[in-house]
């Protein structure tokens, strides 16, 4: 079995998306080694990312690499290491996620022209292959708006990935539909307020915009898993549910991060100082 993370390791140059699931539902199968010893799988995993770190010196090179360690290695050995410390499934999902979301804005700022070549590039390859579909007058108003926000575009589709994983985690551990007894603490709302002055300065203004969407995304998954949890309780059917839970996703997601932000303020278990398994 200890050549499974070795062959992540691998994956995780060819895409981070899906060497984190995949990673994470490996760990839920080995649970019971890695938790006491959440160092071995990691130690495994690492020697193929830092191989190619050490003798391929191009820029797309070096960012597979750093993404391999630092969007799948590192953030579920620190989840491990969360998990083993205190038990609570909430503190290790975030402290796991926010390794993801810092890279997410580091790796932008350390290789932000190699990522721009890429997007011109994509774009240079849809209007080839597409033209119809891009509008000049819509296309001029909207890419740089995309182009700003492409760390948090990156850091958005990681924690898909990571949110994937930790439901197969789950799921290999036999945990009953715990996602949504996921309960994130108080204190992550003023790191969401702390950024807010960062919109008052052109020269962070963007950088106010990217970790906004980032910081998000935790607030956004707790309302989304309370609304789930109400939306089971009204229908019985579980793709009736799951049908309005996706239009409710798709055209009022910023509602569901204002439920997930006044929840974890309200909440009464998030005022406990223990905390509870979830």
């Amino acid at each position: 079995m200890q050549i499974f993370p070795l062959i992540f390791g691998a994956i995780s140059l060819l895409s981070p998306f899906v060497a984190l699931i995949v990673y994470m539902m490996y760990i839920g199968k080995t649970a019971e080694v890695h938790l006491t010893k959440p160092l071995q799988a990691f130690l495994v995993f690492i020697p193929v990312p830092v191989l190619i770190l050490l003798f391929d010196p191009q820029t797309s090179s070096l960012l597979l690499g750093l993404d391999a360690i630092f969007a799948v290695g590192l953030p579920v050995l620190i989840f491990l290491l969360t998990l083993k410390h205190n038990h609570i499934l909430s503190n290790a999902f975030l402290a796991a996620y926010l390794v993801i979301a810092a890279w997410g804005i580091l790796r932008y700022y350390l290789f932000q022209t190699y990522q721009n070549q890429l997007f011109e590039q994509g774009l240079q390859m849809v209007k080839d292959r597409l033209p119809a579909l891009m509008d000049k007058s819509l296309t001029d108003q909207t890419l740089p708006i995309w182009k700003a926000i492409i760390p948090a575009i990156w850091v958005v589709s990681q924690s898909i990935a990571w949110l994937i994983g930790f439901l197969f985690f789950e799921k290999n551990l036999q945990i009953p539909n715990k996602i949504t007894n996921l309960r994130f603490p108080v204190y992550y709302n003023i790191l969401i307020m702390a950024v807010l002055p960062l919109y008052f300065f052109d020269q962070t203004k963007v950088l106010f915009y990217n970790l906004l969407i980032t910081l998000c995304v935790i607030p956004f998954i707790q309302g989304a898993s309370l609304v789930w949890q109400r939306l089971s309780l009204i229908f019985t059917n579980r793709f009736i549910s799951g049908l309005f839970m996706i239009i409710i996703v798709l055209y009022a997601n910023i509602l569901l991060v204002l439920i997930g932000f006044a929840n974890m303020w309200f909440s009464k278990r998030n005022l406990t100082i223990e905390g509870d398994a979830a």
